[in-house]
């Protein structure tokens, strides 16, 4: 689906920061690098030095240190909180990220065991009041995107916070997303990192980084984390160009957060006006939503190939199955790229130009045809709600 030769000849997306090539990236990092300023060596000194700074400074943290990969950073805080409270279980939603994605990682080179909390929507207090065995940490991912890009409740998540800290256990967010978390909360980022003990984020996501993360907490997690973060490989020889791009992400988008977040409800409640396509959630709890589409996603995958390559705008990336039967699942997530388009533009993009079902079947060389015509017309006479219950 996510073809590189399609995608480069695009001029316009729907999603994330528009596109630039290579040369034009390094280009840019120039500006963001001072004439005498060396290289980092292994993540020490130089371009890392000034991010894990910076980063710590915009959480309200004592500390922060620089990895290449998240995931790295993930499963070093977690055995560093396993050592520290003498048990490998953690606890955490089973549609995260660290459950679902990572080829059962945690387990099989971690050496954690996991207690799973929910099942679609956060988990909540009461979830983990149930927990019975001795928990290293919590894990709360922020927002959690496999579920639609979902916040629990800020009240919820305080209370959460204070049990953690009423019982001894750390409070870990993995907030590969937590800058656009705290602008889908309207809270300081200060406050919503106040609220756990160590903290996960991104800058390739959100801020549109070449890569790398970071962890956050007080001066004595920092210093446990070194032995982890070599025995998991995360030292590269250097990392200034990840970490020069982090610095521009956070310059060109942190503040732009809020807005991105209003651009995804504005654009979610149009698109959420055509009975064909499902929105969840229905209000976006932060700059991200997803859309259940009529059709299958090799049947998507095509139809989407023909009009990048007809159009020239890039849509989505991926289209997955969904417990739905009939429906796939793309995702919207909102950045700079929103800047060239209109609600309007993007509403014609995907359902046709005069939003009709006939229209969008009869002009199928102008827009992404989502379905067919059987499986628009069993739509409207079986339409179904994104809050019917699961």
């Amino acid at each position: 689906m996510n073809d590189p030769d399609i995608r480069k000849s695009c001029t316009r997306s729907l999603s994330y920061h528009g596109f630039s090539g290579p040369r034009e990236q390094l280009l840019a990092l120039a500006d963001y690098a001072p004439e005498d300023e060396a290289a980092d060596v292994y993540g020490a000194g130089g371009a890392v030095a000034r991010l894990e700074e910076r980063t710590a400074a915009l959480l309200g943290k004592p500390a922060a240190r620089f990895f290449i990969k998240g995931m790295t950073a993930q499963y070093c805080a977690l055995r560093v909180h396993a050592d520290a409270r003498g048990t490998d279980t953690v606890a955490m939603h089973p549609q995260g990220h660290i459950a679902s994605d990572e080829g059962d990682g945690l387990e099989r080179v971690a050496g954690l065991k996991v207690v799973r909390l929910g099942r679609y929507q956060p988990f909540d207090l009461a979830a983990l009041q149930a927990v019975e065995e001795k928990l290293a940490a919590v894990v709360v991912e922020l927002p959690l995107r496999r579920s639609g890009y979902l916040l629990p409740p800020l009240d919820e998540l305080r209370a959460m916070s204070a049990w953690c800290r009423e019982k001894g256990i750390p409070l870990h967010f993995d907030g590969a997303r937590l800058w656009e978390a705290a602008a889908g909360y309207d809270v300081a980022l200060t406050d919503l990192a106040d609220l756990a003990d160590t903290v996960y984020v991104s800058y390739y996501k959100g801020l549109g980084g070449l890569g790398g993360a970071a962890l956050v907490g007080d001066d004595a997690f920092i210093r446990r984390l070194a032995p982890w973060k070599t025995r998991f490989a995360g030292n590269l020889a250097t990392a200034f160009p990840q970490a020069l791009s982090a610095l521009a992400g956070i310059d060109q988008h942190l503040a732009r957060m809020p807005e991105y977040v209003r651009r995804a409800r504005d654009l979610a409640g149009v698109l959420a006006s055509d009975g064909r396509i499902i929105v969840h959630p229905v209000i976006p709890h932060a700059n991200s939503f997803q859309l259940l589409l009529p059709g299958t996603p090799a049947d998507l995958d095509q139809r989407h190939a023909a009009f990048a390559r007809e159009h020239g705008v890039w849509l989505f990336n991926a289209f997955t199955e969904s417990p739905i039967e009939g429906r796939s699942i793309a995702e919207v997530v909102i950045g700079a790229a929103s800047d060239t388009w209109e609600n309007g533009e993007v509403a014609r993009w995907i359902d046709g130009p005069s939003g009709r079902a006939d229209a969008a079947m009869a002009r199928p060389r102008q827009n992404l045809t989502l379905a067919s015509t059987a499986q628009v017309a069993g739509c409207a006479r079986n339409p179904i709600s994104v809050s019917d219950p699961e």
